[in-house]
């Protein structure tokens, strides 16, 4: 079985099917991107309608409560098994149909990865490793005294409530949201325990690790960090564009620009004391800097390597801790940069919600997953005696 990522996109697979999920990103000092290219337009050519599978047909291989599988002492059921097959279907099918917006025939014998692997058989894969994925955070939740309060299950039913009216309106029961379930083979149970494992998820992390990973220690963070290959400077930029329409600036303007970056570079370089560089850097960025990224990272940048332009990343490596640079010119302009040690506390990055993700507790979640994925990786997934999971391309309509 090929591995997948486990519990936390197995949630979001199973729980995406009854209300959806969002994800926010963030801007980093990245290159600055080229003109989008444009989407090519849908073939002119005729629609190809794509096969799709019986599921009717499927769904009544077995009983609902039959027993297909275990993983570990956790029984999965061919109701529950079906769905995630269900819900892997039906992102092929999605995808066939928006292949065939474009006049291209796909098939569920088609390759869907370099080794061969069918979409047929990804799919079955897939329903496999979401099985699994689930009974071992349910296990890892036991192995680790990681249990449900009664305030959790407070909350775990006003969430209920909320998912009823949202998917049957505000009059509607239970009973209706069941059935609205059942529209697309969710049992119900399962629903329940998606909302169970969800919390112990995150109860389990807070347990382990912390609010906010505040238990992992400074040497275990660094120690992470070290191993993600991650980088800290900050810098003063002198931006050698217009912010807004990205045109460049006028020549006198742009050599008056590298004239200070350059007295600011040789004030820095010429101080001997760390604290005391450290201190007019700070103000010195206060007066000049034009990175609009200062707002957010007012004490520099922690980053992976790629996440930032070249220019500056190859800075940052060729110096030693509290080395200032020459003024270094990328196409935002000239950076006046230091390199910095890596800090524990320093924010690595912004959550959806705009909550500061620190060193620790993005290293934290990092090593609590890890924990859980090694543990996922010892389980097994094993068929009850007689069973097989349908091949696909015998139920195509």
């Amino acid at each position: 079985m090929k591995r997948f990522v486990v519990v936390l996109l197995a949630l979001c697979i199973v729980a995406g099917g009854v209300l959806g999920y969002s994800y926010g990103t963030k801007e980093r000092l990245a290159p600055p991107a080229a003109a989008a290219a444009e989407e090519p337009a849908a073939s002119a050519a005729p629609a190809v309608q794509a096969a799709t599978l019986d599921y009717e047909a499927i769904y009544a291989l077995h009983e609902p409560d039959e027993v297909v599988m275990t993983v570990g002492d956790k029984e999965v059921t061919w109701a529950e098994y079906f769905y995630y097959l269900y819900r892997q279907a039906q992102s092929v099918e999605s995808y066939f149909t928006s292949m065939a917006s474009y006049g291209i025939e796909s098939s569920w014998d088609d390759p869907a990865e370099e080794d061969g692997t069918t979409f047929a058989q990804l799919t079955v894969e897939s329903a496999d490793s979401t099985a699994l994925s689930l009974k071992a955070m349910e296990s890892f939740a036991e192995a680790n005294g990681i249990t449900l309060s009664e305030a959790d299950r407070a909350s775990i039913e006003e969430k209920v409530k909320t998912d009823i009216a949202a998917a049957c309106g505000e009059d509607a029961t239970r009973e209706d949201f069941d059935a609205y379930l059942a529209g697309f083979y969710m049992p119900s149970r399962l629903y329940d325990q998606m909302n169970e494992l969800s919390v112990l998820y995150q109860k389990g992390y807070i347990q382990l690790y912390g609010e906010n990973g505040e238990k992992l220690s400074d040497e275990e963070t660094l120690s992470w960090l070290e191993g993600q290959d991650y980088m800290a400077a900050n810098h003063i930029l002198l931006m050698t564009k217009d912010p807004s329409s990205y045109e460049s600036l006028d020549e006198e303007t742009v050599a008056t620009k590298k004239e200070l970056a350059e007295q600011i570079a040789a004030e820095l370089q010429g101080m001997d004391d760390d604290e005391e560089m450290m201190a007019r850097f700070a103000e010195l960025k206060e007066e000049y800097d034009e990175d609009t990224g200062k707002v957010m990272f007012p004490n520099g940048y922690l980053f992976l390597p790629g996440s930032m332009v070249a220019e500056f990343e190859d800075a940052v490596k060729a110096q030693e801790e509290y080395q200032v640079s020459d003024p270094v010119e990328s196409n935002y302009g000239y950076h006046v940069i230091v390199t910095l040690p890596l800090d524990p506390d320093a924010i690595v990055d912004y959550s959806s919600n705009g909550t500061a993700l620190t060193a620790r507790s993005t290293a934290a979640n990092a090593i609590y997953a890890k924990a859980l994925d090694d543990f996922t990786l010892e389980q097994a997934v094993v068929p009850t005696e007689g069973f097989e999971a349908p091949n696909l391309t015998d139920y195509l309509k």
